[in-house]
This record gives structure tokens, sequence and C-alpha cells, in this order.
């Protein structure tokens, strides 16, 4: 697969997302209970703290060996986030820090990227008999961020309808 500087400068755009996303949230995000554990899945805050430790656990470390050796490396030899995330308590209490760190990661983690040659974007990455480039790996990353992020924006619309619903009705009772 030949990959296109095209497809590396929207890859990087794509990338920057998550960095400006983290910003945008910290204006909404104090008026939701983002340490409320919906009945399935994590907290928006633990959810969040995972994003975080999965770009800094494991796509940073991968993205950086694969850009540094010669040979494929080997996606086995690495903890799956989801096998090493634990949810820090005392971390889960100041929002606007994690959403600063994951801005913070986020940057470092686009500066790494920007620097990777267009050819080196076609280093092999297994899992198993599965191979996949560096590129196609970065891209997995994002689509699965965009996808966490969506939930979390779900989340934030549910809490503020909810809200909302609240006070039309408390209003609606006082009228009454």
């Amino acid at each position: 697969m030949d990959i296109k500087q095209s497809q590396v400068d929207k890859l990087i755009d794509d990338v920057s997302y998550l960095e400006h996303e983290a910003e945008a949230l910290k204006y909404v995000i104090d008026s939701v209970p983002y340490q409320e554990k919906p009945p399935t899945g994590r907290s928006i805050v633990g959810t969040l703290l995972f994003l975080d430790h999965a770009q800094q656990n494991y796509y940073r470390p991968v993205i950086e060996d694969a850009f540094k050796s010669a040979r494929p490396i080997n996606l086995n030899s690495y903890t799956h986030p989801k096998d090493s995330f634990e949810l820090d308590e005392d971390r889960s209490k100041d929002i606007q820090k994690v959403l600063y760190k994951i801005a913070k990661h986020r940057v470092a983690i686009k500066k790494i990227i920007e620097d990777i040659p267009l050819i080196d974007w076609e280093r092999e990455i297994s899992r198993g008999r599965d191979t996949i480039t560096l590129y196609d790996f970065v891209t997995h990353m994002v689509s699965k961020e965009r996808r966490t992020l969506k939930e979390i924006a779900d989340l934030i619309l549910t809490y503020q309808n909810s809200k909302q619903s609240q006070r039309e009705l408390n209003s609606r009772k006082k009228d009454s």
C-alpha cells in the first residue's frame, strides 16, 4: 500500500482533534455529573482517564517503537490498555487537570507523528498472523478515540437534556 502525503496530513489533523476536543470539554464538563457511572460502562472522567492511559501506555510506545525499530514489532508484546487500566480516584477528582493532561499528551503524540517520514508509515506491525502498517494502526487509534469522544458527548448531552427537562417540569409545577 502506497501511503500518500495527503493521507498523512489528514491523519495528523485527525490526531489534533482529541487535543481540541479536550480543550472544548473544559467549558461544559463542570455542568454534568462527570464522576457518575452510568448503568453500563465508565463515568465520563473514567473514560477520559482510560483514553489518556491508552495514549500514554499503549499507542505512544507502539508508535515510537514501530518508527525506531528496523524489524516489524508485535502488538502481543504490549499490554493492552483494557488489561492495565486502573481508575485513579485521586486523579478523577480534578477533571480540569485530566483534560489539561490529555491535551498536553496529545500534543506530544502529534509531534512524534509529524516527525515520521512518509516512507516509515508503511512499517509493519503484527498481531499474531495479522499485519498492518503503522498508518493503519494510528488510523485505528484515531477512530477508536473519536467513537469514545462521541460517547462522552452523547452522555453530556443526555445529562444536559435531563437537567433541562427537570427545570421545565419544576417551572410547570410552580405555575400551576
